[in-house]
C-alpha cells in the first residue's frame, strides 16, 4: 500500500470517527430532550386528578384562581350534575371595592340563571385548602347532602383530593374531584411559561408541606 492510499484510508477513518462522535452526541441530546420532556410532562400530570363525573347533590367551587372555576361549576350546574353551587367564604374583598368576592361570585351566578336559593356560601371563613375542606364538610353535613363535586384548577386537584379525602375520611359523603376543563394549565405545556413553573413548583412545595404536617399559610 503506497503513501497516497494510506493517507486516503486515514482520512476516511478520521471522517467516520468524526461522524460517529457527532451521531453519538446527537443521539445523546435527543435522548436527553425526550427524557426531560417526559419527566416534565409527568411532573405536570402527577398534579392532576380527574374523577369520573357523576351527578351529585352539590358543586363546590374552591377559592383562588380566576373565574374559570366558577364557569366550570356553572357548566356542570347547567348540565344538571348538581342542584346547588357552594362557594367558600375567604373574607376577601374586590380590589378598590367594599364588596366581598363571594358576594360578587353569587351575583354573577344569579345573572347566569342560577336561583339565589341554589347558591350557598360556607359559614366558616377559610384561608387554606384545609380550611375549605372543613368548612365544606360542615355545610354538607348540616344540609344532609350525600355527595359533592369539588371544582378547582388542574394543578390544585392532587392536593385538594388528598386534603378533602383526609378531612372526609370517616364521612359517608361521596366526593369527586373535577379539574377546570378550559384551564391554562396543561401537563404537556406548563413548562413553556414562567407562570407554569411558578404554579407547579409552588404546588409541589405546598403538597410536600401538607404531607410533612406544615400548616399552609
Amino acid at each position: 500500500m503506497d503513501m497516497e492510499d494510506k493517507q486516503k484510508r486515514s482520512c476516511l477513518q478520521g471522517c467516520l470517527g468524526t461522524f460517529a462522535r457527532g451521531l453519538g452526541l446527537i443521539t445523546f441530546l435527543l435522548v436527553l430532550f425526550i427524557g426531560g420532556y417526559l419527566l416534565l410532562r409527568g411532573a405536570g400530570a402527577f398534579l392532576i386528578v380527574a374523577d369520573e363525573l357523576t351527578q351529585a347533590k352539590a358543586i363546590v367551587v374552591l377559592s383562588g384562581g380566576d373565574e374559570s372555576r366558577m364557569r366550570e361549576a356553572l357548566e356542570l350546574y347547567n348540565k344538571e350534575y348538581g342542584n346547588v353551587i357552594i362557594l367558600t367564604e375567604t373574607g376577601r374583598e374586590l380590589e378598590n371595592l367594599d364588596v366581598l368576592h363571594s358576594f360578587d361570585m353569587r351575583i354573577q351566578l344569579m345573572n347566569n340563571g342560577v336561583p339565589s336559593g341554589n347558591i350557598l356560601i360556607t359559614d366558616i371563613q377559610v384561608g387554606s385548602t384545609v380550611d375549605e375542606a372543613i368548612a365544606v364538610k360542615e355545610l354538607l353535613t348540616n344540609r344532609q347532602y350525600n355527595s359533592a363535586i369539588i371544582v378547582t384548577d388542574p394543578y390544585h386537584t392532587k392536593r385538594a383530593s388528598i386534603i378533602f379525602r383526609d378531612v372526609f375520611d370517616e364521612s359517608p359523603i361521596k366526593l369527586s374531584i373535577r379539574p377546570v376543563t378550559d384551564s391554562w394549565f396543561n401537563s404537556r405545556t406548563w413548562f413553556l411559561s414562567l407562570r407554569g413553573w411558578q404554579y407547579t413548583v409552588l404546588e409541589y412545595l405546598k403538597l410536600a408541606g401538607y404531607m410533612l404536617g406544615v400548616q399552609e399559610s
